[in-house]
């Protein structure tokens, strides 16, 4: 049971509300392209605003992280994955600042947390 709830089925997470305000706090965003059931964040601009991005995981996250060039500000939380491309070639290649999150994080409406662990990772001016 709990193999299919982090399962590759399921690729979008609902961020824990106390991640989110709390990097809220922080940086302000101004938009979220990635809303659970919202538009398609990739099919619109981010110019000029302060983003936060729970992009779908998977394959998908790749076209998220490759906008970070558009806002005046992109706040991500990824998995934690190292060891794949986009994490060298856009993450610790541009970005200011990578985060790693102690502990594993509860998405959304789980009774578990997650097999893996989260980072958060921020490209832009953060004042």
């Amino acid at each position: 049971m709990h193999r299919v709830h982090f399962s590759a089925v399921k690729i979008d997470w609902e961020t824990p509300a106390r991640v989110l305000l709390d990097l809220h706090k922080e940086f302000r965003f101004t938009y979220d392209p990635c809303p659970i059931g919202g538009e398609d964040g990739l099919a619109v601009s981010w110019r000029g605003e302060r983003v936060f991005c729970n992009p779908p995981y998977g394959p998908g996250i790749r076209p998220f992280l490759e906008k970070w060039r558009e806002p005046k500000l992109a706040v991500y939380l990824l998995p934690a994955r190292t060891d794949v491309k986009w994490f060298h070639d856009i993450c610790l290649r541009f970005a200011q600042e990578v985060r790693f999150l102690r502990g594993r994080l509860k998405f959304g409406d789980s009774e578990t947390s997650a097999p893996f662990a989260s980072m958060v990772v921020v490209f832009g001016k953060v004042k």
